[in-house]
C-alpha cells in the first residue's frame, strides 16, 4: 500500500479569500494516485473547486506557474502575454493539479501539452509579433471584427466550461455573439472550433481505448450524450445567428420585391412521373415565408424535411437556396420505396412527421440548395 505523503511535498496550497472554503475545503492535492471511480470523483471535485474560486485570469497564471515549475521559463513568459480569453480553464486546472501531486496518464498529458503548444503558436505567429511592433492609427475594420469573433469564442468557451462543471448554463449562444456583433462571415471561425469539440466527444462515445476513456472517466454515458447534444445545439444556434443576420441584411428603405422575382432563380422540377410516382410540384413562392416544407430529390431518391428555426421563424428563398431552417430538426433520408413512402407524408402534418421519423434510414442534415431534379411536395 502506498504511503500517504503530507501537503508539504507539493507546491503551497492556494488560499482563496472566500467563506465558501468552509464548505468546499482546501485546494485539492493528490498524495496517493487513485484509480478507477475514486480517481474520477477526485478529478471532478478538483475541477469544481477551482471553478468555484478562480476565473480565466487566474487559470492563465496557474498554467504559467506550471511551466515555471517545469523549467520552461521562456514559455511561461510568452503564456503571460496571451489574452485571457484564449485559455481553456479545464486544461489549466489539470496543469495545476500536477503541482499538487496528480500524475497524468498518457492521454491527459497529450491534451495538456497540445493545448500549451496551441497557446504558444498564438503568440509566436509572425503577424502577431508584427502587430506589437508596428503602431497603426487606422485599424483595419476586418481585424477589429475578427477580434470580436475571437472574444465571443472565448465567452462561449466559458459557457462550455460552466456546462461541463455544473451540467447547466444560463447563457445563450445567440445573445453572446450578438453582443459582440460578430459578422456572419466570421462565424465560421467559431464553428470550426465547436466542430472539433464535437468530433472529440463523438470519438469518446465510440472509442474502446481504455486510456482515453479513463481520461474522461468522470463523464458517464448519459453525460457524454448530454455534452454532445449541448455542442450540437451551439452549432445550430450559430447557424441560426447567420440566418438572422442574412435575413436582416437588406436596407430598411427598399421597394418591396415581388415573391415571384425572389424565387425566380430557384431550380426545381415542375412534374415527375415513373412507374411508381406521378408528382406535380407546388410553386416555389409557397416556400418563401413558410415554416415547414417537404421536398423530394427524384434523382437521388432523398426526401428532405425542412423546419424553420426558432429565431428566424420562417424560411426565405435566396437565389437557389432555402435559408432560415433549423439544422438540428431538419433532416433528409433516402427512400427505399418512394411510391409508398411519399404517399404517407402527403397526409396531415403530425402523421407525416411521425411516419418520416419511423423510416429506417440514416438521416443527414440538408444544405438548403435546390436543383432541377427536386419536386416541392408541400410547404405551409
Amino acid at each position: 500500500m502506498a504511503r500517504k505523503q503530507t501537503d508539504d511535498h507539493f507546491v503551497k496550497a492556494l488560499n482563496p479569500k472566500d467563506a465558501d472554503t468552509k464548505y468546499m475545503g482546501d485546494e485539492p492535492f493528490f498524495p496517493i494516485q487513485l484509480e478507477g471511480g475514486e480517481r474520477n470523483v477526485a478529478l471532478t471535485q478538483g475541477f469544481t473547486w477551482y471553478n468555484r474560486f478562480y476565473g480565466k485570469k487566474d487559470a492563465k497564471e496557474l498554467l504559467a506557474q506550471y511551466l515555471d515549475h517545469n523549467e520552461r521559463v521562456a514559455d511561461a513568459k510568452f503564456i503571460r502575454k496571451i489574452e485571457d480569453k484564449e485559455f481553456s480553464m479545464t486544461t489549466c486546472w489539470l496543469a495545476r493539479m500536477t503541482l499538487r501531486g496528480l500524475q497524468l496518464n498518457e492521454h491527459e498529458n497529450t491534451v495538456l501539452q497540445n493545448d500549451i503548444s496551441r497557446l504558444l503558436s498564438v503568440i509566436n505567429k509572425p503577424e502577431v509579433v508584427e502587430k506589437e511592433v508596428v503602431v497603426s492609427n487606422r485599424p483595419n475594420i476586418q481585424e477589429i471584427m475578427r477580434e470580436k469573433a475571437s472574444e465571443a469564442a472565448g465567452e462561449l468557451e466559458g459557457m462550455f466550461d460552466e456546462y461541463f462543471t455544473t451540467g447547466k448554463t444560463t447563457s445563450k449562444v445567440v445573445d453572446i455573439v450578438a453582443g459582440y456583433n460578430v459578422m456572419p462571415q466570421h462565424i465560421s471561425l467559431i464553428v470550426d472550433v465547436w466542430k472539433q469539440k464535437q468530433k472529440q466527444y463523438e470519438e469518446l462515445t465510440e472509442t474502446i481505448d481504455s486510456e482515453l476513456k479513463g481520461a474522461y472517466g468522470n463523464l458517464g454515458k448519459i453525460q457524454l450524450r448530454n455534452m454532445l447534444k449541448f455542442i450540437e445545439q451551439v452549432l445550430s444556434d450559430l447557424n441560426s445567428y447567420v440566418s438572422i443576420k442574412k435575413a436582416n441584411k437588406a436596407p430598411r428603405k427598399r421597394k418591396a420585391i415581388p415573391v415571384e422575382k425572389i424565387v425566380a432563380k430557384l431550380k426545381y422540377l415542375k412534374a415527375f412521373k415513373d412507374a411508381e410516382l406521378d408528382l406535380t410540384s407546388i410553386h416555389p413562392t409557397k416556400l418563401h415565408h413558410a415554416t415547414e416544407a417537404w421536398v423530394y430529390d427524384t434523382a437521388k431518391r432523398k426526401l428532405h424535411h425542412y423546419i424553420a428555426d426558432e429565431y428566424t421563424k420562417e424560411f426565405q428563398v435566396k437565389g437557389n437556396t432555402l435559408i432560415g431552417f433549423d439544422t438540428t430538426n431538419s433532416e433528409m433520408k433516402t427512400l427505399r420505396k418512394p411510391g409508398e413512402q411519399i404517399k404517407e407524408v402527403m397526409g396531415s402534418k403530425p402523421a407525416a412527421r411521425k411516419y418520416f421519423k419511423s423510416i429506417k434510414a440514416v438521416g443527414a442534415v440538408p444544405n438548403g440548395r435546390f436543383n432541377e431534379n427536386m419536386i416541392i411536395l408541400k410547404a405551409f
